[in-house]
């Protein structure tokens, strides 16, 4: 959720707009103006510029209401704003020359009051063990694991330094550390991680799953990132995730999807009581 805060703000911190100010539409009294927008909306087609204000009026409904709420006494939102404008402040003075002004700093505070809207909904949401039990018994097929393998990756632009690399390590009397180090050379972090069956590229896959574990591929192997030298850690055959292992992260989502329609909610309620003039 922090992520799309600091997402937002970017994006509103590096917009180039002149700040014209135009006005698009009033909603309970606040006028919005394209300053909160990036540029170039003007240029959008009909369908996609209706869809942009019914886009700001639901955001705008949800903001007010928010701001008028307990939520902006918290001390989290209070740290959350003033950094979130400072970095804010600091990105859109070197894109634009210019200091926020009072509606971009007020859609700044409104998304953080949204963030936190939703974090603490999430909190006081509960989700049953019958349903959590009855989405994993109708969604089998989300629950099925293909074959996966677990690697650490060197990639180099030609066949001959990929041959280097591998031949060094081949007489490693530590291959763990050697291949680390191989890797910090290269400047790459060199573990990859976990890799179903369809999610790395095929001919890496079908070899490496072929492989013994804790050895290394053969030969370098191309793809379009390269020459990889390939170490293969673990492997493990298709498998259904038993309920043990899923539960948690499905009782996770559903929490997540009762907040999000509740947030649906709360908006088309404010939306259909709002007074908006273009």
């Amino acid at each position: 959720m922090q992520k799309k805060l600091v997402t937002f703000v970017t994006v509103l911190a590096l917009s180039s707009s002149l700040l014209l100010g135009k006005n698009l539409v009033t909603v309970n009294g606040h006028t919005i103006t394209d300053a909160i927008i990036p540029p170039g909306y003007e240029k959008l087609d009909d369908t996609k510029r209706n869809n942009l204000m019914e886009q700001l009026i639901r955001e705008e409904v949800l903001h007010a209401n928010l701001l008028k709420s307990s939520i902006v006494k918290d001390s989290e939102f209070t740290t959350a704003f003033e950094k979130q404008k400072k970095q804010a402040q600091e990105q859109y003075k070197k894109s634009t020359g210019k200091d926020l002004n009072k509606e971009q700093i007020r859609s700044i505070k409104g998304s953080i009051a949204v963030a936190l809207y939703q974090q603490k909904e999430f909190k006081k949401t509960k989700v049953s063990a019958a349903e959590v039990k009855a989405f994993y018994d109708n969604n089998q097929k989300t629950f099925d694991l293909p074959d996966s393998i677990e690697i650490a990756d060197i990639i180099v632009k030609t066949k001959s330094e990929a041959d280097t690399i591998l031949k060094s390590l081949q007489s490693a009397t530590n291959l763990d550390e050697a291949f680390i180090k191989a890797a910090q050379a290269q400047k790459q972090n060199g573990y990859m991680g976990w890799f179903g069956k369809g999610t790395a590229p095929q001919n890496l896959f079908d070899v490496a799953y072929k492989a013994k574990v804790k050895t290394l591929l053969a030969t370098p192997i191309k793809t379009k990132h390269g020459y990889n030298v390939v170490y293969l850690l673990n492997k493990k055959p298709a498998a259904k995730l038993p309920f043990s292992q899923a539960k948690d992260r499905i009782e996770q989502m559903l929490k997540q999807k009762k907040v999000i329609e509740t947030l649906q909610n709360k908006v088309e309620t404010l939306y259909g009581q709002a007074k908006i003039v273009y």
